[in-house]
């Protein structure tokens, strides 16, 4: 996260240091910048509370969601996944992963990275298609009644001052963050690929039972700061739908679904790159460790169950039966070996992410004590 043209430029104001991102204080900035501003015009044109519109500014959820929630949570997450998936990358190099005579190759695809991550042709594309929606929405609107954000006059509804400013200031920020959190992981699937295309050394028997891979799918886990605020965001405008519009949750109970499977194809989906790789490493230990345990196994029934034991050795506390016992361990850890460098768990932790935004969402379908009790039955 730590380069491109909008980094420069934060660091040129001063928001960001050498040796600080100061997350927090942009993230709070951030705040100032979008919820502020819409808190003071809506107040100033009488729509902050009341009853003058259907949706005052101070209860919309969707305005909370993406203000308060999703846009400073999308600056918070750089710093957590800068820092793992730099252990990522490096983890490749310092685990022995690539062999010598890949070292260039993996030099040249952190470089290749790099320049991706640096692109201004790339951050100006972003930065159009944030503005460009914007501007595809200028004549859309959410409902067809009166709100903080537009006032319908003669079934023509017209924008206010405040929803000028969500339309022109907000809405891009958040569609910039969103493209480019979608680019930077772009950049990472990229760099991945590039790393399944080497002669990696895959341990089969590694006791994560993904041939030494799994610290990949463990980085993935941190994209989870990314997910929950898109799902914030879109758990505040279905708020709005359902006790505003009159819309109910079944009607979204597909998508929801839906949602949750696009979000595990999108961030652990790419990840069965390696998965050839690891079918290939495998197939061939099963093999190696096969015959190996033949003729490993066959010196041990000769020497200590049919006595070829020529040194008279005591079978008591001899090395040979720990030997046979490891290499038995070894087999069955290479047996269950998974074809995929991630675990169940790593899916858990990014569908939970997709999922617990939505829940307070159950409210509007069924009462709090309802859910307390059915959870309370399924706990017992």
């Amino acid at each position: 996260m730590e380069g491109g043209p909008s980094y420069r430029l934060q660091r040129r104001l001063g928001l960001i240091k050498q040796e600080s991102p100061y997350l927090a204080r942009r993230a709070a900035l951030s705040v100032l910048v979008t919820w502020f501003p819409l808190l003071i015009l809506s107040a100033v044109e009488g729509l902050a509370i009341g009853h003058k519109v259907r949706i005052p500014f101070l209860l919309d959820f969707a305005a909370y969601a993406r203000s308060l929630v999703a846009i400073p949570l999308l600056i918070l997450a750089e710093g957590p996944i800068e820092w793992h998936l730099t252990k990522v990358a490096t983890h490749f190099l310092h685990a022995g992963l690539v062999p010598e005579h890949n070292y260039p190759d993996y030099e040249s695809t952190l470089k290749r990275a790099g320049r991706r991550r640096d692109s201004v042709l790339a951050e100006v594309v972003l930065l159009g298609l944030a503005v460009a929606s914007a501007y595809v929405v200028r004549n859309e609107f959410p409902f067809h009644f009166s709100t903080w954000r537009s006032l319908t006059v003669d079934s023509t509804p017209m924008r206010t001052w405040a929803g000028w400013w969500y339309l022109c200031v907000t809405t891009p920020l958040f569609q910039f963050l969103f493209w480019r959190w979608l680019w930077r992981l772009f950049i990472w699937y990229a760099f991945l690929w590039r790393m399944c295309r080497l002669d990696l050394r895959l341990v089969p028997t590694h006791p994560d039972r993904e041939a030494g891979l799994g610290f990949v799918g463990d980085g993935q886990r941190f994209f989870w700061s990314i997910i929950v605020a898109y799902s914030v965001a879109a758990a505040g405008v279905l708020s709005n739908e359902i006790l505003y519009a009159g819309v109910s949750l079944r009607r979204y109970g597909f998508a929801l679904a839906g949602y949750v499977v696009v979000v595990l194809l999108v961030f652990l989906g790419p990840l069965l790159m390696f998965t050839p790789a690891m079918i290939k490493a495998k197939l061939e230990s099963l093999h190696d460790y096969g015959a190996f345990a033949v003729t490993h196994n066959l010196m041990f029934h000769g020497k200590w169950v049919q006595g070829e034991n020529p040194k008279g050795e005591p079978s008591l506390g001899t090395p040979d039966i720990s030997s046979l016992a490891d290499l038995g361990n070894a087999y069955e850890v290479l047996d269950r070996m998974r074809p995929i460098p991630f675990d169940p768990s790593d899916a858990i932790v990014l569908g939970l992410a997709a999922v617990i935004p939505m829940m307070p969402l159950l409210l509007t379908v069924m009462p709090l004590g309802q859910i307390i009790d059915l959870v309370s039955k399924t706990l017992i």
